[in-house]
């Protein structure tokens, strides 16, 4: 390739906004966007989840939005108008975790508009190198813009085989429905349909303090102290991928998004500069275990039998996750985790055991199945939501999630964010 795709990685010591909004600033001269800033802007950040104690550090700090906020100020045209927009787990009601992240503070002190994509005016969009999706719909905000700007946190991620940064982000822009349909092992071909929509501008990733290792709603954040900047996602995503000591080629929506012809992976094809070399990256995360496995290895109290096919972004993949969410933020749980055999997927051998639980709609013993009790949690995959609700009535394994806190979000907060859908006519 012939022009180089550009990657920034700059040091920053903390969330002061006014030092991250001088290295924003810094990035986009570099980047040649300084004079493009104007017009309709919308900005997509990282929040699945957010809350003081569950899930203090998988999410873009409201800091680093802040600093973000004030360089576009700096050089943006006049009338220039900025809007937030995210969709954060499924069966979440999004303005409760954009409240809990600090983002409604922003909307007062930068004039910033927040639109929960789920109670947005959507826009339904015909796909044309759609694998999975021939079509799908989000929020008008991030299809009808001037300006589009990712936001990811630095993280891993156990359903996206290690990794999460700017294209994996793509999965927060549809709704529920949409988002969970085929969400198994044609996970990754889905991620790369989605980039054909959400293809952002630039990309401003919040890696001061990235969180790995665990679930990837609770896991808990270390210090890294960069800012990576860069307007193609594919050359970004490979740049963090070699950070956290990953192949590129071996994560699968990279890949399929190079042969799809989005980017190289390639580093001879990427130009990165800044202030702090990649090696020495490399060498503040080479013993981080990022938590990524099958989850049939994974060392707790249950016995764990595998079938097929293997869903890393499906059942198999949710459920690792949903372990480490008891792992991160309860960890006495997890040493104490009662004795029980769970079955994910179409599993060919036989299964005998006194309390035996199946995860997915599709799960199935090909052989015989010999428990005193059992039950099944439905869904493919299931949510978290779900799994968190039926292993406490069924196995009476209280989930880190299970806090009155966090049920009144799940259900009435949710419920009054359907009624507001339901009379502004945006379900």
């Amino acid at each position: 390739m012939t022009n180089k795709n550009k990657v920034i990685i700059r040091k920053v010591q903390d969330y002061d906004p006014k030092i991250i909004k001088d290295i924003i600033l810094d990035g986009l001269k570099e980047l040649g966007v300084s004079g493009k800033i104007g017009g309709r802007i919308t900005i997509k950040p990282n929040v699945v989840m957010a809350h003081h104690k569950i899930a203090p550090t998988a999410y873009t700090r409201p800091e680093f939005i802040a600093g973000l906020l004030d360089a576009l100020k700096e050089v943006g045209s006049k009338g220039t108008e900025i809007t937030l927009a995210e969709k954060c787990g499924t069966g979440l009601p999004t303005s409760r975790m954009l409240r809990r992240a600090g983002y409604y503070k922003l909307k007062k002190s930068h004039n910033l508009k927040i639109r929960p994509i789920e109670e947005a005016r959507k826009k339904r969009i015909k796909l044309h190198k759609g694998r999975i999706h021939e079509e799908l719909t989000t929020s008008v905000e991030i299809v009808d813009n001037d300006l589009l700007i990712y936001t990811p946190k630095l993280k891993s991620n156990v359903l996206a085989q290690g990794l999460t940064a700017s294209i994996k982000l793509n999965v927060g822009i549809l709704l529920d429905k949409e988002r969970m349909w085929q969400h198994n092992f044609n996970l990754e071909e889905k991620i790369v349909d989605i980039l054909e929509v959400g293809y952002p501008d630039l990309i401003i990733t919040d890696g001061i303090e990235m969180s790995f290792g665990g679930n990837q709603l609770t896991q808990h954040g270390i210090y890294l102290g960069i800012i990576i900047m860069a307007k193609n996602p594919v050359a970004h995503d490979a740049v963090c991928a070699h950070i956290l000591n990953l192949v590129p080629e071996k994560i699968t929506y990279l890949r399929i998004a190079q042969e799809r012809g989005y980017g190289s992976l390639d580093l001879k094809d990427i130009d990165i500069s800044g202030d702090i070399s990649l090696k020495d990256l490399q060498e503040k995360t080479r013993d981080f275990d990022l938590g990524y496995m099958n989850v049939k290895d994974v060392k707790c109290g249950f016995h764990i039998f595998c079938g097929e096919p293997y869903c890393t972004g499906g059942c198999h993949g949710v459920f690792l996750d949903w372990l480490y969410m008891v792992k991160d933020r309860k960890p006495k749980l997890w040493e104490k985790l009662p004795e029980w055999t769970v079955v994910i997927g179409k599993y060919k051998g036989d299964v005998r055991a006194k309390r035996v639980m199946l995860i997915g709609t599709c799960t199935e013993v090909l052989g015989k199945l010999e428990a005193r009790s059992k039950f099944r949690v439905k869904g493919c995959p299931p949510r978290h939501k779900d799994l968190v609700l039926w292993l406490f009535l069924r196995a009476g394994i209280v989930n880190p999630l299970f806090r009155i806190d966090l049920i009144l979000d799940s259900y009435l907060f949710l419920f009054f964010s359907w009624c507001r859908r339901f009379f502004r006519g945006r379900l």
